[in-house]
C-alpha cells in the first residue's frame, strides 16, 4: 500500500500544481515560442516540468528514506531542475546545460549508483576508470535523449511513463520497495502532467521535465541491474530505454554524416518522419508507443539471457524501424488517414431517438451507485469515524463541498483523480475475499460490465465532436498495470477491468456537457478524499512502514474485530 500512495500522491500533487502553473507562466517567462521545427502553432506555457518534478520530489523526500543512495538522486534531480528551470526561463546556453547535467550525474555516480557489471565483462566489476565514463556517458545520453525526443504532445512522457512502470514492475518484483516507490512517484507525477498535455496540449514540460524524467529514469535503470536485481542482464537498460536511444543515434548519426554539428535542430527525428509519411499527431504517437512497447516486451523476455542475446534483440527491432524508414523514403510511401472523415457511429442504434438521453442518464447513474457503494464499504471497513479522526474526514468533506463550489480548471481534474483512485481502491476491499460474499465479485464486475456495454452503444449514439479519446488513454492500461501488480494481489485484471470500466464512464460524462453531474462530482470527491484518509491513517510516517496501527490482511466489513 505504500507503493499506492506514492504513485496517487504524486499524481494528486501533479493535477493541483499544473492548473497554477499554466496561469504564472507568462509571469514566469515560462512560454515556448513556435517556430520552423516546432508543431504548434502558438506560444505554448512550458511549465508542465516543473509540476511533475515537484510533485516526485516531494512526494519521495516524505516517503523514501533519505540515505544513500536515494538521498543522491533526490540531490542530483533537484540539481537538474534548477539548471531545466534557468533553461526554460533564460534559454540558457547549451554549455550551461551540459554543467549543470555534468555536477549532477557526478554528484550521484560518486554516491554509489554506477555501471558496475557490463555487458561481455563477465561477473566481475569493471574498472573504475571504465566504469565512470561509460556511466556518465550513458546518463547524459539518455538526459538529453529524452530530452530531444520530446516533439510532440505526451509524446516523451508517455515514452518514459511505459519504461518506468517496466522498471517498477522489475523492482517490486524482487522486493525493492524503494526503488519501486521513486518509479511509481515519477509515474504519478507523469500521469497528472498528461492530463493536461493530451493533443491539442495546453502545457508543455519544457527541458525542466523532459531532462529530470529521463536523468531519473537512466539511474533507476542502473541502479535496478546493479543493487536491486543483480540477476538481471546488465544491458538490460538499453532495451527499457529503448526508443530514445535509438532516435538520438539515428538523428545525430544522420548530421555527421552531412557535415553538420550532431546538436544542429532539424527535423529528423523519428516523430518528424512519422509526420513526413503522412501519420496524423495521435497516429504518430501511437505508433511510438507501440514501438516502445516492442523493446519493453523484449526486455522482460530477455531479462536473464546473455549479453549477446539482449544487444542482438536492441540491434535486431532498431534494424527493422530503420529497414522501415529507409524504404518508405525510397519509395515515397504515405499512409492515408481518412480527413474529415464522415462519422460512422450510425446504423441501426441511430434510429433509437431515446438511446441518445438514455445512456447518458445510466452511465450517471452507475457510477454514481459504485460510488455510494465504496462510501459504505469504507464507512464498514475502516474506523475513520473514532472519535480521534472523526474531526479530521469531516474536514476532507467539507473541503470536497468547498472544492465543488470553485470554478477553477483543476476541479474537473481532481474528480477525474479522485474516480480513478477509488476504481483502483475497489480492487482491495469491493471483493468477495475481503467481504466474506462469494457473490460480490460476480455483481461488481457484471455491473462493470453493463456499464461498458452501455458507454459503447453511447459512444455509436453519440456525435464525434462531443466525445473522444486522445492518444493518453492508451496509457491508462499501462500506469493501471504499474499500480496493481506492485498491490500484493494475485489478481491484477480485476484493478485494470474496474479502472478503465469507470475511467471511460466519467470521460463520457464530461465530454457529455449537458448537465452540471454536481452529486457525482461530490460523491466522487468523498471517495478519493475518504481513500487518502485510509492510507495516511495506515502509515506511520514515524516508522516509514505500513500496518503498524491497523493492517490491510483483515478488511472484512463482518470481522467480529470491527
Amino acid at each position: 500500500m505504500e507503493l499506492f500512495l506514492s504513485f496517487t500522491l504524486a499524481t494528486l500533487i501533479s493535477v493541483l500544481s499544473m492548473p497554477v502553473l499554466i496561469k504564472s507562466a507568462g509571469r514566469l517567462g515560462m512560454l515556448d515560442q513556435p517556430d520552423e521545427r516546432k508543431v504548434h502553432k502558438k506560444a505554448i506555457p512550458r511549465c508542465g516540468g516543473l509540476g511533475l518534478s515537484l510533485a516526485t520530489l516531494i512526494t519521495v523526500s516524505v516517503l523514501a528514506p533519505f540515505a544513500a543512495p536515494f538521498s543522491s538522486l533526490l540531490i542530483g534531480g533537484s540539481i537538474i531542475v534548477l539548471f531545466g528551470l534557468l533553461d526554460d526561463v533564460f534559454n540558457l546556453n547549451y554549455k550551461w546545460k551540459f554543467f549543470g547535467q555534468f555536477l549532477a550525474v557526478i554528484f550521484v555516480l560518486y554516491q554509489g549508483i554506477y555501471l558496475r557489471c557490463l555487458p561481455f565483462f563477465g561477473l566481475d566489476d569493471a574498472p573504475l576508470w571504465i566504469a565512470y565514463p561509460l556511466t556518465f556517458i550513458f546518463v547524459v545520453g539518455v538526459t538529453n535523449a529524452v530530452n530531444l525526443s520530446d516533439g510532440l504532445d505526451g509524446l516523451a512522457a508517455g515514452i518514459m511513463l511505459m519504461t518506468l512502470a517496466a522498471i517498477a514492475f522489475f523492482a517490486e518484483h524482487v522486493g525493492g520497495k524503494d526503488l519501486a516507490l521513486i518509479a511509481l512517484a515519477l509515474i504519478g507525477g507523469i500521469l497528472g502532467f498528461l492530463r493536461f498535455n493530451s493533443h491539442p496540449a495546453i502545457v508543455f514540460m519544457g527541458d525542466t521535465g523532459s531532462q529530470f524524467i529521463g536523468f531519473m529514469a537512466a539511474f533507476l535503470c542502473i541502479y535496478l541491474v546493479e543493487n536491486v536485481y543483480v540477476t538481471l542482464n546488465p544491458a538490460l537498460p538499453l532495451l527499457l530505454l529503448g526508443l530514445p536511444v535509438l532516435d538520438t543515434l539515428m538523428v545525430m548519426s544522420q548530421r555527421i554524416y552531412s557535415g553538420q554539428s550532431p546538436f544542429s535542430p532539424d527535423k529528423r527525428h523519428i516523430h518528424h518522419r512519422l509526420l513526413a509519411h503522412g501519420f496524423t499527431h495521435a497516429e504518430a504517437v501511437s505508433c511510438i508507443y507501440a514501438l516502445q512497447s516492442i523493446f519493453l516486451l523484449a526486455a522482460f523476455l530477455l531479462r536473464y539471457q546473455s549479453d549477446l542475446a539482449v544487444i542482438g534483440a536492441y540491434a535486431l527491432i532498431c534494424g527493422g524501424i530503420l529497414l522501415f524508414f529507409y524504404q518508405a523514403d525510397k519509395t515515397g510511401w504515405r499512409l492515408r488517414p481518412e480527413i474529415n472523415a464522415s462519422d460512422r457511429r450510425k446504423g441501426i442504434l441511430r434510429r433509437f431517438g431515446w438511446l441518445y438521453w438514455g445512456a447518458r442518464f445510466y452511465i450517471e447513474f452507475a457510477v454514481l451507485l459504485y460510488l455510494w457503494a465504496m462510501i459504505f464499504v469504507m464507512f464498514k471497513s475502516f474506523p475513520l469515524f473514532s472519535e480521534k479522526d472523526f474531526f479530521f474526514l469531516a474536514s476532507l468533506i467539507l473541503s470536497a463541498l468547498l472544492v465543488l463550489l470553485l470554478k477553477a480548471n483543476f476541479v474537473n481534474s481532481l474528480i477525474k483523480l479522485c474516480i480513478y483512485i477509488t476504481a483502483t481502491f475497489s480492487g482491495f476491499i469491493l471483493t468477495s475475499e475481503q467481504l466474506g460474499n462469494p457473490y460480490i465479485d460476480i455483481i461488481a464486475n457484471s455491473f462493470l460490465a453493463t456499464l461498458m456495454l452501455v458507454v459503447f452503444i453511447g459512444t455509436r449514439v453519440t456525435r464525434r465532436e462531443v466525445f473522444s479519446f486522445s492518444t493518453q488513454d492508451l496509457l491508462i492500461s499501462f500506469f493501471a498495470v504499474a499500480t496493481v501488480l506492485l498491490a500484493d494481489t494475485q489478481f491484477p485484471v480485476i484493478f485494470l477491468f474496474r479502472l478503465l470500466c469507470l475511467a471511460y464512464g466519467i470521460e463520457y460524462l464530461f465530454n457529455f456537457p449537458l448537465r452540471p453531474y454536481k452529486l457525482l462530482k461530490l460523491s466522487g470527491l468523498v471517495c478519493g478524499f475518504m481513500v487518502f484518509a485510509i492510507l495516511l491513517n495506515d502509515y506511520d510516517l514515524d516508522s516509514r512502514a505500513f500496518g503498524t496501527q491497523r493492517g490491510f490482511s483483515h478488511l472484512s466489513v463482518f470481522s467480529p474485530s470491527r
